[in-house]
């Protein structure tokens, strides 16, 4: 459980970030890049070349130019900085994929449904458009996302939000439905079109951008929709779309909560603002952020200062409960978040005084948090990336604390290394940088776009607007992607002395031809092994500890410790039993076994097959009648061992309960 959340700083070397390449791709005056969660801005394609587009305004001093900027990088060279749109229209929101054997394609908000645009060659040539409206009734379609998959990522996957306008809320706007939309012809025909995807714990609905696909696997599709007003649900389709499956990984404490109307205590929330991606076992890997609020009559409260957490789900994990406390990064009893397993960031202590020492003053995004935006990738190798935004220590302009761009990875989501600040760097010393975004794609890089200007938050109407970079950057994962998990399995745990064990190595790292083992076996000859797979030999009885640790040479490592994982009994006298004064019956049974001594017995022991002791009594006279009711063990193989003097006995017990 996490206690301190600000004391120390991780440092496990898990995957080597170092120098990053950045290039300015586009300008805006227009600071708000997203409200909840970070549509998919930018596509790192495998030839190498890479498309970018975010929201963009040229006009200090007015936001009725909202547009959708565009760069593209060709191999060698990005483009000019965009000044012009590629939308007819007033449009925010894009989201980009691959479209086809070579194309791109972008959805985004405009002012009559969604404008899609597209072309079949990257980076050259017009873009093609077409308006998608809303069904009849939906007065307004947004919140575009936008997939690709099938050959040739010909197959085009649209997700939206419609608000239901028979929901009126005076504080907030979760009233939406989720559509979903498919086409294998680039529009032309839709063989789903407007599809509500029934969601069953949903609340009233979903709040703008609450909603973040993953780039699709073979036929998996997969989202995360949700905020602080709502549960947080995957839903998820293993057929291409065709049905849908929910798992609900936060149940939010307060369902159908009305902020200034619903009365709350102070509660622990996802605030929206979530990444989701799949990995090659096409299972969903999840992070958001967390927020800290409450409500009541005429009243909503937000606690930036208290909130700073990004969490990671997988779906070989439990959910989250609706208990306050159950997203609590701050080492509640009630709390459901391990440190470095499911809770993986928070702001660092970087000048090592055991505080956070900030201003406490910094800008807001609407997304609330101190550490908020993840963005998460996994490569081919299934090393899990995520990068995020969090106001840091040290860096402010004496008014206000900035915010850098953090990034932490991991070899399967269960032990994260070290904390990386991707802007910690003197040309960004006194600028807030938000908004990271990573390619799905990872080659020997790390490839995101993000935003800075010298201003935190965002700047309150009337003021004169600041203008914003947008940048592109790439980190280097200098080396390989150094990771390495320990694990190994006993063909038997429990065996007698002079008896030999085989042992599998389960160990897993990257690259998997630098790993190095090093075997302890307590108790055992050898005592120690570098061997991959070794058989080892115990020839005292006891119970002893096997260590396993694996490691990339010097660079980095991981520990396995099993304690009393080998149970060695004594060599054994075996006869019929009658002859030694032991008498079995029934054997095999189907529940209760009697067992009759005819001398005395110092201890009784049964064990079972993984060498737990099952049942015991000590100091049975000659003639002793041992009832032992095994009704409520379960059906297998058991070992009746008793100590005689100077002798152990050890029989065999079958037990059948069907």
């Amino acid at each position: 459980m996490k206690k301190l959340i600000y004391l120390f700083l991780l440092v496990i070397p898990a995957t080597y970030l170092f120098s990053q390449n950045e290039h300015t791709i586009g300008n805006t005056f227009y600071d708000i890049q997203t409200t909840r969660s970070m549509q998919d801005r930018i596509c790192h394609f495998d030839d190498g070349t890479i498309g970018a587009v975010y929201n963009m305004s040229q006009n200090p001093n007015a936001y009725d130019d909202l547009a959708i900027g565009y760069n593209y990088f060709d191999g060698v060279y990005w483009g000019p900085e965009p000044f012009t749109s590629i939308t007819s229209g007033i449009a925010t929101n894009p989201s980009y994929s691959n479209y086809g054997e070579n194309g791109e394609i972008v959805a985004s908000e405009g002012q009559n449904g969604l404008y899609i645009n597209y072309r079949t060659e990257k980076g050259t040539g017009n873009w093609q458009e077409m308006i998608f409206p809303g069904p009849a009734g939906c007065t307004k379609l947004y919140s575009p996302q936008l997939v690709t998959s099938g050959a040739d990522n010909h197959i085009i996957h649209l997700f939206a939000l419609c608000k239901d306008q028979s929901i009126q809320l005076d504080y907030q706007d979760n009233i939406a439905k989720v559509l979903y939309s498919r086409t294998s012809d680039g529009g032309a025909t839709w063989d789903i079109l407007h599809y509500e995807i029934p969601i069953t714990s949903g609340s009233f609905g979903f709040s703008e951008l609450s909603l973040i696909t993953a780039q699709p696997k073979a036929n998996v599709l997969a989202f995360v929709i949700g905020d602080y007003f709502t549960n947080l649900l995957l839903l998820k389709s293993i057929d291409g779309g065709d049905t849908w499956q929910e798992t609900m990984i936060w149940e939010h404490p307060y369902p159908n909560m009305e902020f200034g109307t619903t009365v709350t205590d102070t509660f622990w929330a996802n605030t929206g603002s979530m990444d989701i991606a799949i990995d090659s076992e096409l299972k969903a890997n999840v992070v958001f952020s967390l927020c800290h609020i409450s409500s009541q009559v005429l009243t909503i409260w937000y606690s930036d200062t208290l909130a700073d957490g990004v969490v990671y789900w997988n779906e070989d994990r439990d959910v989250f409960s609706n208990n306050i406390n159950a997203l609590n990064p701050q080492g509640h009893p009630d709390s459901e978040l391990i440190q470095d397993y499911s809770l993986i960031s928070w702001s660092q202590d970087i000048n090592g005084n055991g505080v956070l020492n900030l201003l406490w003053n910094f800008g807001e995004y609407g997304i609330q948090g101190i550490s908020t935006m993840p963005s998460i990738c996994i490569s081919e190798w299934d090393q899990i990336f995520v990068t995020w935004a969090s106001v840091t220590e040290t860096y402010n302009n004496g008014m206000e604390d900035y915010r850098h761009l953090w990034a932490r990875s991991s070899p399967s989501g269960d032990w994260w290394g070290g904390f990386q600040d991707l802007t910690g760097d003197l040309i960004h010393i006194f600028d807030e940088c938000v908004f990271p975004n990573l390619a799905s794609y990872v080659d020997d890089y790390l490839h995101l776009i993000y935003m800075y200007d010298s201003q935190p938050g965002i700047l309150p109407w009337n003021t004169e607007p600041t203008l914003n970079t947008i940048t592109y950057m790439k980190v280097p994962l200098e080396g390989p992607p150094m990771s390495v998990w320990a694990d190994f399995i006993a063909d038997t745990t429990l065996i007698h002395a002079g008896e030999s064990i085989q042992f599998t190595n389960l160990s897993y790292g990257y690259p998997p031809d630098m790993l190095e083992f090093e075997w302890l076996f307590e108790g055992g000859n050898p005592a120690s092994s570098s061997d991959t797979n070794p058989v080892v030999i115990y020839p005292v009885a006891g119970t002893y500890d096997v260590t396993l640790t694996s490691s990339i040479q010097t660079f980095t490592s991981h520990t396995k410790h099993m304690a009393d994982y080998i149970t060695v009994l004594p060599q054994t006298i075996i006869d019929d039993g009658k002859e030694i004064g032991i008498m079995i019956s029934p054997n095999p049974t189907r529940g209760d076994i009697t067992i009759k001594l005819m001398e005395p017995a110092l201890s009784l022991r049964i064990y079972d097959v993984i060498g737990s002791r099952v049942y015991y009594n000590g100091e049975l006279s000659s003639g002793t009648i041992q009832k032992v009711d095994m009704a409520h063990f379960s059906s297998g193989i058991y070992y009746l061992q008793i100590e005689m003097g100077n002798r152990h006995v050890t029989k065999k017990i079958i037990l059948k309960k069907d």
